[in-house]
């Protein structure tokens, strides 16, 4: 299916064909049609397979046909910012994008005069508390990533704010966008959506296991790497030698810098990377820049970077951005950056899969957080093929991951607001924001959430009551 199908502005459509918007991928071709009859919406497909675009023309197009505003939800910060540039590109057409995701607590008097507003799950629920009049006008909400509902931190959350705003505007139109899950249809009853599903992926993509100087993938298929005593470089080596790019994910931020530290070394002598001044300046800050800042631009002089949660936005952008033209040859990040920013690379390494939680100890991660950070691999323009690779210590850990990760479907989703210490917090802010003004009211709400809708709901009232 081609853009100029589509049933949308004449302006939009230029705009869409001058950026190089042609045909459109399989699913988007399912999936968009039905955006645009106003109908809602929950497409469930793998990473880079052109979610962001599924939400974007039915945004631009309700502003620019109806005047009504789009709420776009996003799980992370960093998302925000990439979504906006994004839709900055379009802004000549005329419709103003902000991004909210300042204090929780602050009035953002500047979302009145904006057309689509960008804002975290957190800031969204926020705004809604507060009680920010130009709710009244949004038209459509995007949810990207909407398998975070199944995040014990932030899902409840993003849960709540999508009820609360489906309640109080019964004709809102909602479009929820997600990495491929087992039980998407239980989302799209819930959201009374359209469901599109597909395993469409522009650049194919091979999951494996490392063990024994070589990877065994999915497909049966496998690839023998150079031996040496560090694995992790043995693999990136061999990818940068071969033209492409390296993202390798571990547990913890301290990781991050010191194993790109450890590599620079190594990657200077291959990768032909050279900082200029101002470049080292932009990442070091002023005379009193970090230590860590020092440690990024020595990384980067290497063609080498970390990626955490602890780097300044400009600290971030530059390494994203170098990623993408090729200077930088692999970035060391934690699972953060797998949640959505578009940052593929040839061959993916997963590290770890546990993480240390302060209540239970290490702790395997999900699969569907490895499946998202496996599905950054395959750069669409640049690589024939994407790797990605998680890192077996034996026989019997080749034979764990092999089983429980890479040959493994993703768990259901299913809603983290059963929790009693969570609802208190949840159940205080409906009482506040007029959404509920009896226990039969604030039971009435839990019906309407994902919770209520995939479990029976027994006993809630005396949680409620509680």
């Amino acid at each position: 299916m081609k853009i100029e199908d589509l049933g949308i502005s004449s302006a939009l459509k230029c705009a869409l064909v001058e950026k190089g918007f042609v045909n459109l991928h399989p699913p988007q071709g399912e999936a968009i049609p039905l955006a645009l009859e106003g109908k809602n919406l929950v497409a469930a497909i793998p990473t880079a397979s052109g979610k962001s675009l599924i939400g974007f023309i039915p945004a631009m197009n309700m502003v620019l046909t109806s005047g009504r505003k789009v709420l776009y939800i996003v799980p992370l910060k960093a998302l925000a910012s990439e979504k906006k540039d994004d839709l900055d590109r379009f802004s000549h057409l005329g419709f103003k994008v902000v991004m909210s995701s300042g204090d929780l607590d602050s009035d953002d008097s500047k979302l009145r005069d904006a057309d689509i507003i960008i804002a975290t799950s957190e800031k969204a629920d926020s705004m809604i508390r507060h009680g920010s009049n130009w709710i009244k006008g949004v038209g459509l909400v995007i949810a990207d990533e909407i398998h975070m509902i199944h995040d014990p931190g932030r899902g409840p959350t993003l849960e709540v704010a999508l009820t609360k705003l489906i309640r109080r505007n019964r004709d809102l139109q909602i479009i929820a966008l997600s990495a491929t899950i087992s039980n998407a249809n239980d989302l799209a009853l819930w959201l009374d959506a359209k469901l599109v599903t597909s395993n469409w992926r522009p650049i194919p993509l091979r999951e494996g296991v490392y063990y024994n100087d070589e990877v065994s993938f999915d497909d049966g298929s496998s690839k023998d790497v150079p031996p040496g005593s560090d694995t992790i470089w043995q693999l990136i080596e061999q990818t940068v030698g071969e033209g492409g790019q390296c993202l390798v994910f571990v547990n913890m931020r301290k990781s991050t810098e010191s194993l790109a530290v450890k590599y620079s070394p190594k990657m200077k002598k291959i990768s032909g990377m050279k900082l200029t001044p101002e470049e080292e300046e932009a990442l070091t800050g002023d005379a009193d820049s970090t230590a860590m800042g020092k440690k990024l631009a020595a990384c980067v002089g290497a063609g080498m970077a970390f990626h955490n949660a602890g780097l300044s936005y400009t600290q971030r952008r530059f390494v994203e951005d170098n990623f993408k033209n090729g200077r930088i040859k692999c970035i060391v990040a934690t699972p953060t950056l797998a949640a959505g920013i578009n940052l593929p690379a040839r061959r993916v390494i997963v590290r770890d899969t546990y993480r240390f939680e302060s209540n239970a100890g290490n702790v395997p991660i999900s699969v569907m957080e490895v499946k998202q950070m496996c599905g950054r691999a395959g750069r669409p323009g640049y690589d024939p093929y994407g790797e990605s690779v998680l890192i077996a210590k034996n026989y019997e850990d080749y034979e764990h991951l092999m089983d429980d990760y890479v040959m493994h479907d993703t768990e259901r989703l299913t809603s983290k607001l059963g929790n009693e210490s969570v609802l208190r917090g949840h159940i205080l802010g409906l009482i506040a924001t007029g959404d509920a003004s009896s226990e039969d009211d604030v039971v009435g709400f839990m019906h309407d959430t994902f919770y209520g809708n995939t479990s029976q709901l027994y006993g809630i009232e005396s949680v409620v009551e509680n």
